[in-house]
């Protein structure tokens, strides 16, 4: 296990700041996703710490030494790519002893290290396997056998998953995820898809724009988004302004609101509520605190496992709601009134229009 440090990490690309002074913490032995939209940053951040390209300013320190002056093969660190990367003139137990080989580890050792790999990675079977042979879940596996085989202090992976089919992406994360905890390694994991982080990290770390958003635990950045941007990328969200009624006090979708204990906004105040989808109630007559609006159902749309609704409010647009999809839900046709309930503890508060930060 090792803690990995990075300390105001600064990377241009010409005149486009890729990293703005980026410092992190990462524990020793933690799950520490990269999570964020095309362009943010994460693949840049994580391949300055594989060594891959050389940072512009600011030091990466693991167990508290500097590595930031090494080349990539002195790190000591495990990469598992997006593309597999495997070499399609090896075989499966020939790409997973690629590491040791280039170590001069003795063949006996190898042997043992790799056939124990291949065990761990469920493809003990298949070792004399060529790639073309595999299919692309059996392919990552053997990436991912290679970079743990060399026993390295810190394994990095690289949108690992994002070739594969849905249903093969949420096996293979449970058993990337198993495999992390059982060697006790220090990971950091590069993705887009918010659903991912949040079920498989100890720690998520939002970027937007080369620059840290948020860190914390996938509850925290889901249910206590620091500020907008984080609330509308992780998850689905429904911005509405907070508006002012003649008499000053705040209304929010035209019905009178109490705002939380302890949280002041001044009368006037350019503020947006948040409500997530799966916290809007449909047709749910509740006793006490709680917002309730009149609507028109506008979509309905069968996922499976849930219905997406979309919801018109006279003089306030759409809301989206996610409801389980029983027989009453199944039976509600565009056009028809329904009544919308949201309880005020669900409400989350942003200062102003944009990127505001959270204000509870």
């Amino acid at each position: 296990m090792a803690l990995v440090q990075l300390k105001n990490i600064k990377k241009a690309y010409g005149k486009q700041l890729a990293l703005k002074d980026v410092s992190l913490s990462i524990p020793s032995g933690a799950f520490f996703t990269l999570l964020g939209p095309s362009g943010c940053g994460k693949t840049t951040l994580l391949r300055a710490i594989a060594g891959f390209h050389q940072h512009d300013a600011g030091d990466i320190l693991v167990d508290g030494q500097s590595i930031g002056h090494l080349g990539a093969n002195q790190r000591n660190v495990g990469m598992v790519f997006q593309d597999y990367a495997v070499f399609p003139h090896l075989s499966v137990f020939d790409n997973v002893a690629f590491g040791l080989v280039q170590q001069k580890v003795p063949a006996a050792a190898i042997r043992q290290r790799v056939d124990d790999m291949l065990a761990t990675v469920q493809l003990d079977q298949h070792a004399a396997r060529m790639p073309h042979q595999l299919s692309g879940g059996q392919q990552q596996r053997v990436g991912l056998a290679r970079a743990l085989v060399i026993r390295p202090k810190l394994l990095l992976m690289d949108e690992p998953l994002s070739n594969l089919d849905a249903k093969l992406r949420v096996e293979l994360r449970r058993d990337i995820r198993a495999l992390q905890q059982s060697f006790g390694i220090t990971t950091v994991y590069v993705t887009h898809d918010q659903e991912e982080a949040l079920s498989i990290s100890d720690q998520v770390c939002v970027m937007h724009d080369g620059i840290v958003q948020q860190v914390g635990a996938p509850w925290t950045v889901y249910n206590r988004p620091a500020n907008r941007f984080v609330a509308a990328f992780v998850g689905a969200n429904n911005f509405i302004p907070l508006e002012w009624n003649a008499s000053g006090a705040p209304t929010l979708l035209g019905q009178p609101m109490t705002l939380p204990d302890g949280l002041s906004i001044t009368n006037g105040c350019a503020c947006m509520a948040s409500i997530r989808p799966e916290n809007v109630l449909v047709n749910r007559p509740q006793a006490g605190d709680a917002l309730r609006v009149d609507g028109v159902l506008r979509h309905a749309m069968f996922t499976g496992r849930e219905m997406q609704l979309s919801v018109e409010v006279a003089g306030h647009g759409l809301i989206d709601a996610l409801v389980a999809p029983h027989a009453a839900m199944m039976a509600l046709q565009p056009g028809q009134n329904v009544q919308l309930l949201v309880r005020h503890d669900d409400i989350l508060y942003f200062s102003g229009q944009n990127d505001g930060v959270l204000l509870q």
